[in-house]
């Protein structure tokens, strides 16, 4: 999408993944009860010469989302 629609090409990305408890409404939008753990995902993505071209976070339900990494 960034490349495509905005000629930015991302180059590298960095992700911190924690665990948090669903408040602060989290629940209401994820429909899980008060206190369900959830996955965060804070993602900061870069261009060349590290200029940082986006900043996602995600939180994920934990009964129907697993995290998957490939490292080679």
């Amino acid at each position: 999408l960034f490349e495509t629609e905005f000629n930015v090409r991302m180059v590298r990305a960095e992700e911190k993944i924690r665990a948090e408890a669903a408040i602060d409404g989290r629940e209401l939008l994820l429909k899980v009860a008060h206190g369900t753990p959830l996955l965060s995902v804070e993602r900061t993505a870069y261009t060349y010469n590290d200029v940082p071209m986006e900043l996602r976070r995600g939180y994920y339900r934990t009964d129907t989302h697993y995290y998957r990494n490939t490292l080679s």
